[in-house]
């Protein structure tokens, strides 16, 4: 049944039932009591035992007093379990007054209530004694709070509470085996009959909304946790934040209709049908609910509707002189907007410095470095006014932005080419995260998802092939949903691609090369240009290669990434034209182009694409008979693949090292010329292993070819014989597909 209590800030009445669940845990604790009062208990020389018996039934009433309702099975099962450690004749006892209820009827009932007021009277009179429940104790507080309820029931009321939980008690009854009491079953938040307390319901949206924001992969699964939702509404209808977290639930799985619709809901349920005039509370809930909704379908991608409800914000905010809103407005304005993007961050921050917003300070910051690695590419600029969002999150202690920052600096380091500082502040956020240093403090948001995929790649690239599926493992348990687990899939189909090129599979090559056009278009051009490449289908490389340059060109308004992925295509672009025109003559605007490209990525001071230009132009110097100028051209860019290149890289670099020193040794003497060409058939021993690591096999049998003749060339006849052997089995196990000239790649 239900009693009434009257809140004093709006006079809403909040309806509490006395639940037969209820009513089972009272008289628990009412049994408890009585077993602590009992002789036995106090004559128990085991002290030990008899702390963990207090101990573990108060963790136990804290579990059942925060949890939905129970069915009396799972119930038991849990006080049977061997996680909480009961006394038997306390259990003994407790089935007894069940029963007794069950057969006696009210006149039982009255009885148990007029006893657990003895039992908080008890308390009032001998408030240190160790027998009886502290009247401000959380246990406490439940029974005086069950006992106020139950003195305001009529007396239909109780005969009401009394059939029902003989309904509860009997479906016990009907079940045939009991469950084990270890079965996970026995969960808090797993029965699908559940009976919620507004402090119940409360509490349990409080815990899941903070999970989906710091560590999604610990929160319900969304069919799950929109089921527990539904049961929540059932018994608290008029509770605003239950639809609230529905939308964020729904945003999980990208569920457009059910998010809007849940949104508008938790709005409608915060507007108090009392209040007849339209006063500044109503309004600034119109105001928020404005921007939620402008928030909601900019993340479905309705950038017009997102911007006419952003604007309805703004204007509403400026009517009601509600500078914080307008702040909040304000920082999604620039997403939305094209115009003056720079002005309005830049206003943003001031803004929310002068109104002590700190949080939208340090996320303008964060907005604003973004915005300078899009368009100017000034490093120190980026990296200072990052610097100044740290400030912030550190003194605040903004675990998500501190996460974003570290995510971002890996990022702009892995922009510039400097791999292996990307990878340092990857493995930086990580660390702080780690559970063991900082329990409870870390989080598990999309700049955590960033920093694990990244590590991935930086394995990927090494060729640790076992551990890249590990880290991508991890991110799909701990990032199951949208939008994080778009960042692992990107991530795990870049692997595939990658593994499927060197393995020459080009079929599933092109395969995820399309799956990841469609999380990044252009990335996915790229990605399905080399596959043709590599295919030898020029005219389908230069195809996707045109789509992007002609994007770059003809768009005035281009972004500093687009440059970055301009350069990438350039040189795509400039080794399609390489290898149709070979061997008969090498174009003669290709170094010109190459060098027009090389400006624009070091203007950009995009480090690592300027190193592989300078490979390619080398390449193309070695070609034409300018091996010294070849080998000047290398020294520019060895150290840079080396030391930030993945094997890969490294591996063709040097192989191209190796294949200009032997051209230019031509000038030298035969004595000179023996030692240059030994040292270089020692330094091909480095570049098979790290071709054989990523298990690029038919660069291995390039490697050996070289080999092989370069120890004919020093008449070491067992050597040679020996590579010609390892090449012959190796081509057996792995026959080329395509007929890869030696002289003709990098």
């Amino acid at each position: 049944m239900s009693s009434k209590e009257i809140t004093s800030s709006n006079s809403k009445i909040i309806l509490e039932m006395i639940t037969p669940h209820r009513l089972t845990v009272s008289i628990l604790i009412r049994n408890f009591c009585l077993y602590r009062d009992d002789e036995k208990f106090k004559e128990m020389d085991d002290q030990v035992l008899m702390c963990k018996y207090r101990r573990d039934f108060c963790v136990l009433i804290l579990r059942l007093l925060q949890s939905p309702d129970l069915p009396l099975l799972e119930l038991k099962n849990l006080l049977n379990s061997k996680k909480y450690v009961i006394p038997d004749s306390l259990m003994e006892s407790f089935d007894q007054t069940l029963a007794t209820l069950n057969e006696e009827g009210i006149g039982n009932l009255l009885d148990i209530v007029d006893s657990l007021v003895k039992i908080m009277s008890r308390s009032e009179d001998h408030p240190n004694s160790t027998s009886v429940i502290a009247k401000t104790s959380i246990a406490g507080y439940y029974i005086r709070r069950f006992i106020v309820y139950f003195e305001k029931l009529t007396f239909s009321e109780v005969v009401k509470v009394f059939e029902d939980f003989q309904a509860y008690y009997e479906e016990i009854q009907k079940c045939t085996n009991f469950l084990n009491p270890d079965d996970e079953n026995t969960d808090s938040w797993s029965s699908t009959r559940e009976q919620w307390s507004r402090r119940q319901a409360e509490l349990f949206i409080a815990t899941q909304a903070a999970l989906l924001s710091n560590n999604e992969g610990k929160a319900l699964p969304p069919p799950e946790l929109q089921n527990r939702i539904s049961n929540i509404l059932k018994s608290n209808p008029d509770l605003s934040g239950a639809h609230f977290l529905a939308y964020l639930n729904y945003l999980r799985v990208d569920e457009y209709c059910g998010a809007i619709e849940s949104l508008l809901h938790c709005f409608d349920r915060n507007v108090d049908p009392d209040v007849k005039c339209y006063n500044d509370e109503k309004s600034k809930r119109h105001r928020f609910a404005a921007l939620n909704l402008a928030i909601l379908q900019y993340h479905f991608g309705h950038t017009e509707e997102a911007l006419a409800s952003l604007k309805e914000a703004i204007q509403v905010s400026q009517e009601a002189n509600d500078n914080i809103c307008l702040q909040h407005a304000l920082s999604w304005l620039y997403r939305l907007t094209k115009v003056n993007e720079d002005k309005l961050i830049i206003h943003c921050i001031l803004k929310s410095s002068e109104l002590s917003l700190s949080y939208t300070a340090s996320l303008g910051l964060q907005t604003f470095g973004q915005y300078g690695c899009l368009h100017t590419g000034k490093t120190y600029a980026i990296f200072e006014t990052l610097a100044k969002s740290d400030m912030i999150n550190c003194q605040h202690n903004y675990k998500d932005l501190i996460s974003n920052n570290y995510s971002m600096k890996s990022s702009l380091w892995q922009l510039y080419g400097k791999t292996e500082m990307s990878s340092l502040w990857s493995q930086l956020l990580l660390y702080q995260n780690m559970d063991s240093l900082s329990p409870g403090k870390a989080f598990y948001g999309e700049g955590y998802c960033l920093a694990v995929c990244n590590i991935a790649n930086h394995l990927l690239v090494e060729g640790e092939y076992g551990l890249v599926n590990c880290v991508l493992n991890f991110a799909k348990k701990r990032f199951p949903h949208q939008p994080q687990s778009n960042v692992w899939m990107l991530c795990e189909n870049i692997f595939v691609f990658t593994r499927s090129l060197h393995h020459e599979k080009f079929a599933e090559a092109e395969s995820a090369a399309q799956k990841i056009m469609v999380m990044d278009k252009w990335e996915g051009y790229l990605r399905l240009a080399e596959v043709f490449f590599y295919k030898r289908d020029y005219v389908e490389a230069d195809k996707c290669i045109e789509m992007l340059l002609n994007q770059y060109e003809n768009d005035n308004t281009y972004k500093f990434s687009d440059r970055y992925y301009y350069v990438r295509a350039k040189i795509i672009k400039m080794e399609i034209q390489f290898a149709t025109s070979y061997p008969d003559s090498i174009p003669s605007g290709i170094i010109t182009v190459l060098n027009n490209c090389l400006i624009e990525s070091q203007t950009s001071q995009l480090d690592y694409q300027t190193a592989l230009i300078h490979l390619i132009l080398a390449n193309c110097m070695l070609h034409i008979g300018l091996t010294t100028q070849a080998l000047g051209v290398l020294d520019k860019c060895l150290v840079q693949i080396l030391g930030h290149g993945g094997c890969y890289d490294r591996a063709r670099a040097t192989l191209l090292y190796a294949k200009c020193l032997i051209a230019d040794s031509s000038r030298l003497s035969n004595e000179e010329r023996n030692k240059v060409i030994m040292r270089c058939a020692h330094m091909l021993e480095k570049v098979k292993d790290e071709f054989s690591k990523v298990e690029a096999k038919y660069r291995v049998k390039d490697v050996l070819f070289l080999q092989s003749q370069l120890y004919h060339w020093l008449n070491m006849k067992t050597e040679r014989n020996k590579c010609a052997l390892e090449y012959r089995l190796l081509d057996e196990e792995h026959t080329t597909k395509n007929i890869y000239t030696l002289v003709k790649y990098i």
